[in-house]
């Protein structure tokens, strides 16, 4: 288990690196758009962090049992959001094509049902504690973001924006909603002080792609949105965010006695 101080340390850095990289993107914006774009596409290559550490831990954990299998769908999750935001970079950068909707969409798209499983599995420690309460009013938030999100995008489409782009908006929230609910009550557990903080970040990170997603989809149809946008802080929070939550499970996990089954490892 992790010391206080541990605990503190980590939480600092996780501070300190979130007010880096929202004032990089803020600076970048200040020199204008063509530099914010250049900076937007670039600074994504940091998406490899949770690729690189899920990889680690599987190395270290290995891949027996149900939770071992768990973090497979985790890395694959990870590898495919990392091809995406390369190819949105590539088509965007080298092709001087329109990043949205994009051949990027596919891998970003795809990458949602590894997250939901893995998630699924991350909580089965806690079953015992998930109510039928608690999940019917996380459905009920995520199913309010959805038509929120489902409005938004009918009441503000372009008349220029192609069908492809239309249905792909209206794909992610739905997308979004269904990955919502678990996220939810995992983090409703962390409240509940049934998990720590930093193990809870696996999921605040979602919930952080949540938001960018809507305020990436409002502007997108409205067609203010541009890559290097200090909306796309939040995608990037999302990725450090994760690769603290992962680095945070490489401590704990270092030694073999520590397994996902026991809830007091995760505490």
């Amino acid at each position: 288990m992790e010391t206080r101080l541990e605990k503190l340390q980590s939480q600092k850095f996780l501070l300190i690196s979130l007010i880096v990289t929202g004032l990089a993107f803020l600076i970048a914006g200040s020199f204008g758009k063509e530099t914010a774009i250049v900076f937007g596409n670039w600074i994504f290559v940091l998406s490899a962090a949770p690729v690189i550490l899920s990889a680690i831990f599987i190395k270290r954990k290995g891949i027996q049992g149900v939770h071992g299998k768990s973090w497979v769908f985790f890395l694959i999750f990870a590898v495919l959001w990392f091809i995406a935001d390369q190819v949105f970079t590539y088509n965007e950068l080298y092709l001087r094509e329109k990043p949205f909707p994009s051949s990027a969409d596919i891998f970003y798209l795809l990458g949602y049902p590894f997250y939901f499983v893995f998630v699924l599995i991350y909580l089965k420690p806690f079953k015992n504690a998930i109510t039928k309460k608690l999940i019917v009013s996380a459905s009920l938030i995520a199913i309010s973001v959805l038509i929120s999100n489902l409005y938004m995008t009918f009441q503000n489409n372009s008349p220029d924006e192609t069908q492809t782009a239309i249905i792909i908006g209206l794909i992610y929230p739905i997308a979004d909603a269904i990955v919502l609910v678990p996220t939810i009550i995992g983090v409703t557990l962390f409240f509940r002080g049934e998990v720590n903080f930093l193990w809870t970040l696996l999921l605040i990170g979602f919930i952080c792609e949540v938001i960018g997603d809507t305020a990436f989809q409002y502007l997108s149809l409205s067609n203010d949105m541009y890559t290097g946008h200090p909306i796309d802080m939040l995608f990037l929070w999302a990725y450090i965010i994760f690769s603290f939550g992962i680095y945070d499970h490489i401590r704990i996990f270092k030694s073999k006695k520590n397994t996902f089954d026991n809830k007091e490892d995760l505490r």
